[in-house]
């Protein structure tokens, strides 16, 4: 029962992430409109000085993800550790 404690955990932490992340370049799209720009990883490649603005603005989505992962792998390891202790 614990173990399906824990995975419903990480499977929530895991969709906020991935939730979150969508949100963000979802927020950001709608910010900047039909504007041109690129992003590659973390950095933008735009002329246009409103998108740089508005790229600063709004957090990282990367960290979302690595929210996601790093509660996934901190429930994983209170499960290890409650597995051997019993």
């Amino acid at each position: 029962m614990i173990f399906i404690t824990y995975a419903v955990i990480a499977v929530v932490f895991v969709v906020l992430g991935i939730g979150g992340m969508m949100y963000l370049d979802h927020r950001f799209s709608l910010a900047v409109g039909d504007r041109s720009f690129a992003v590659k990883g973390r950095r933008i490649e735009t002329d246009d000085p409103f998108v740089r603005s508005q790229f600063r603005k709004i957090p990282c989505a990367e960290s979302g993800l690595f929210l996601a992962a790093s509660g996934a792998a901190v429930v994983g390891r209170i499960q290890c550790r409650m597995t051997n202790v019993s």
